[in-house]
């Protein structure tokens, strides 16, 4: 599959500056962390082989056919456009607050999960899936934070919904998820995969490559393309283009990948590091045009406004 014929969407997602982002790596690795790493990073690996960490292409159960502009926005059917629009919403919402960004792919793990097993009925439901999703990883992952940040979420949505609402969507989840609310990111098995190397390659030059990557995976978050992609191979592809220039860090990950034993289709990794460079493309050149601050919950889009990553359109420039 090429990606370099694709529509990509639109995403408005911009990297943290490196004095926002703590430093992951300090030079003090030893051998007992490293098996610790391992022993973690091995888990985690085993917990995406489960089925009920999957996600099936659900938007496909989804008919095109109810963007007429007679309908309001809460009835018209969702689309990957809407993803990519909460996504970014969510980026916006966490950084105001100061929150670390990872809360946002735990909150899309939820919601991707969610609709794999359930319809939505509208774009109303899916503003409010989407926003309790974001309440409860809040709450279980960033305890300290979600008091202040669940309070204004009503206000966010612009009045469709709630306080009420947004519990009793929580508790659907729960339910819907079997309580996994613990998943295992792509940035988490990235960070993992990179302290395996904490030994051999100085703390300054990690932190570099984590953060690269962590965008990357960051924009993997936002596109829908992603969503029934092992987030191993995620990683994996992001730590790649990560490292692309410097070949000595490139060659130890992928020395390290022989080392850990986990299955790798090389195929699929292809596709992601070519979609991920793309989307950074595409997001570097959008970044100049950007001038909303706003982090109101936003109108769900049509999608014409942003075309599907499967349709038929060339990227600019590509």
């Amino acid at each position: 599959m090429s990606v370099l014929g694709e529509s990509l969407p639109c995403l408005k997602l911009e990297a943290l500056r490196d004095r926002d982002r703590r430093s992951i790596f300090d030079g003090a690795g030893t051998h007992a962390s490293r098996n610790v790493q391992y022993d973690q990073l091995t888990t985690m690996l085993r917990q995406e082989e489960r089925d009920s960490y999957r996600c099936c292409d659900y938007l496909q159960n989804y008919p095109s056919g109810f963007d007429d502009d007679a309908l309001s926005q809460g009835e018209k059917s969702i689309n990957e456009a809407c993803r990519t629009s909460i996504a970014e919403w969510m980026y916006r919402v966490v950084d105001h607050f100061r929150v670390d960004r990872e809360v946002v792919a735990i909150a899309l793990s939820y919601i991707d999960r969610v609709l794999s097993a359930n319809h939505c009925a509208d774009r109303r439901a899916f503003k409010l899936i989407s926003s309790a999703s974001l309440h409860l990883a809040m709450k279980v992952h960033f305890p300290n934070k979600w008091k202040d940040i669940g309070k204004l979420i009503p206000d966010l949505s612009q009045g469709d919904f709630a306080i009420g609402d947004l519990v009793g969507m929580e508790m659907e989840i729960v339910k819907s998820l079997t309580w996994l609310l613990n998943p295992a990111t792509a940035r988490c098995i990235s960070v993992h995969m990179l302290s395996l190397l904490e030994m051999e390659i100085p703390a300054s030059v990690l932190n570099k490559v984590a953060s690269a990557a962590i965008f990357f995976v960051e924009l993997s978050v936002c596109d829908y393309s992603f969503v029934t992609m092992k987030k191993s191979a995620i990683s994996i592809a992001s730590l790649l283009n990560a490292t692309e220039r410097d070949i000595d860090v490139h060659l130890r990950i992928k020395k390290a990948l022989n080392e850990i034993g986990c299955r790798i289709d090389w195929y699929e990794i292809s596709f992601a590091r070519e979609r991920l460079w793309a989307l950074h493309k595409q997001t570097c050149l959008a970044s100049s045009r950007r001038s909303s601050t706003s982090f109101s919950m936003p109108d769900i889009p049509k999608t014409e406004d942003f075309p599907s990553p499967r349709s038929s359109h060339h990227f600019p420039g590509m």
